[in-house]
């Protein structure tokens, strides 16, 4: 019997390859750096991102001991001092490492344990509270809607709070992928690193998605990595998203007492292995594979969300809305929410797997339920639950009596900032609003925009039939 080819994916969040191959090519590119990306990118596109890339000899490449090896450390100096304009970097085997070592170390040096960001952080939603069973830190939320970014003006109230109360460090996400990539502007960033600085209080970037968004600031300030990681004490980046590597992250500061303290802190949170060779290497492989793409990728994904827009613009639900909706409705970057509206996920499910059937194409993968951190809240208060207001405020947003959002509040987070994990079927089926979120991957974005227009009004036109013929039924 024929194997069953494989449909066209359309919306992905990670990239299809098997295990195998993905250890072949960390394989091949430790062999000979330059000679591997050459062969992926061309000779044309390698001049033109060569001063981006970081390439070892092959001779150089090397498994560290404990942190201490040749290939790691010209590596950690690349992406801080060439990429992103900061003398010290220091490579961790997970984000969450590196980003609560440091909120911890500008909380000690501030003699105090108090940093703020807003409800929809990764801290909030997706470490079990690490922050605080783990480093003894609490927090201000920052802002007063948890669907928004935090004004300047709302961060400025917290700034401007009596020194005992203030926190110690500020925390923004850039951009921030629970509310869509949703970004501030330069101007904004700037105003915000003048008010921290005056205050005292340290700035911190959380840039699990910088590579993807500084072509938005290319395009709108005329701006790179190094102006934005300018505006911050520290700097956290992702090596496992769009750039595809392994997993890993890294910290960067102009700070040299900073990494050294951070080194401390990543010994104490066990994240000083043996050795992290190979992520080092397969890290550096997919950095030096996918810098330089985001902005294709970023206008591939916009074309895309307009032309799919004014395409099923007709369908609507029975209160009028759009079955096909984009959060944000004009992307910042090459991520992006599509959410459906009308249907359970039940019908929009068998509405995409006879599309797939018929065609050969995949419209999306998993769904899950879109329900608001704000919803959430008014259900918690409506019950009697406690909260405080973000910023200070009682009127949205807020936490428990004991500094936490609740687990409802926290899992709502979490629905989205952990929607890539899940899966076919998601329960809440009743719903009739749900939302995947995906990114423009390097094989998707060869697609032409028509096959994603054809692929949405196909879901669209089979959910119609499917209302069409159960009403039928139901005469």
């Amino acid at each position: 019997m024929a194997a069953t080819p494989k449909p066209t994916e359309l919306c992905m969040f990670t990239p299809p390859i098997s295990t195998p191959a993905f250890i072949t090519r960390t394989a091949q590119y430790a062999a000979d750096p330059t000679a591997y990306i050459k062969s992926k990118l061309g000779e044309s596109t390698f001049s033109e991102r060569e001063n981006l890339l970081s390439l070892p000899a092959p001779e150089n490449v090397d498994m560290d001991r404990y942190g201490t090896g040749i290939h790691r450390q010209a590596f950690e100096a690349h992406i801080a001092q060439k990429v992103l304009g900061k003398q010290h970097g220091l490579f961790f085997v997970t984000g969450v490492q590196a980003q609560l070592a440091a909120l911890k170390i500008h909380c000690d040096r501030a003699g105090k344990n108090r940093a703020a960001w807003h409800v929809s952080s990764h801290l909030e939603s997706a470490e079990e509270r690490s922050f605080e069973a783990l480093y003894g830190l609490e927090r201000t939320l920052l802002g007063e809607d948890p669907e928004a970014l935090p004004t300047v003006d709302e961060i400025k109230t917290v700034l401007d709070l009596p020194e005992a109360e203030r926190p110690a460090v500020v925390l923004v996400e850039l951009p921030n992928r629970v509310l869509g990539c949703k970004a501030y502007t330069f101007a904004e960033l700037e105003q915000l690193s003048a008010a921290c600085k005056a205050a005292n209080v340290a700035f911190h970037m959380d840039g699990a998605r910088l590579w993807e968004i500084e072509p938005f600031y290319q395009r709108t300030a005329g701006k790179r990595f190094a102006d934005l990681a300018s505006l911050f004490d520290t700097v956290y980046v992702s090596f496992y998203k769009g750039l595809q590597g392994v997993t890993d992250a890294m910290l960067v500061s102009n700070d040299k007492g900073v990494i050294d303290e951070a080194k401390v802190w990543q010994r104490r949170a066990g994240g000083n292995a043996f050795t992290l060779g190979y992520e080092t290497i397969d890290c550096e492989r997919g950095f030096n594979e996918n810098i330089g793409t985001f902005a294709r990728k970023g206008e591939k994904m916009v074309e895309i969300v307009q032309a799919v827009t004014v395409a099923t613009e007709r369908y609507r639900t029975a209160d009028g809305g759009a079955v096909v909706g984009f959060s944000p409705e004009e992307p910042t970057c090459c991520q992006v929410h599509t959410v459906f509206s009308g249907y359970t996920a039940a019908e929009l499910e068998r509405a995409r797997d006879a599309v797939q059937a018929r065609t050969g194409v995949r419209v999306f993968g998993g769904l899950r339920p879109k329900v608001s951190v704000d919803e959430v809240m008014r259900g918690e208060r409506a019950r009697g639950v406690k909260s405080e207001g973000m910023g200070g405020s009682d009127v949205k947003g807020g936490s428990d009596a004991k500094g936490g959002m609740g687990k409802e509040a926290g899992d709502a987070v979490k629905a989205g900032s952990d929607a890539q994990t899940g899966g076919e079927g998601s329960d809440a089926r009743e719903v009739e609003r749900h939302f995947m979120e995906w990114m423009m991957m390097s094989v998707t974005v060869e697609l032409e925009t028509k096959v994603f227009v054809d692929g949405y009004v196909a879901v669209c036109e089979g959910l119609t039939a499917m209302r069409t013929a159960d009403a039928g039924k139901e005469l």
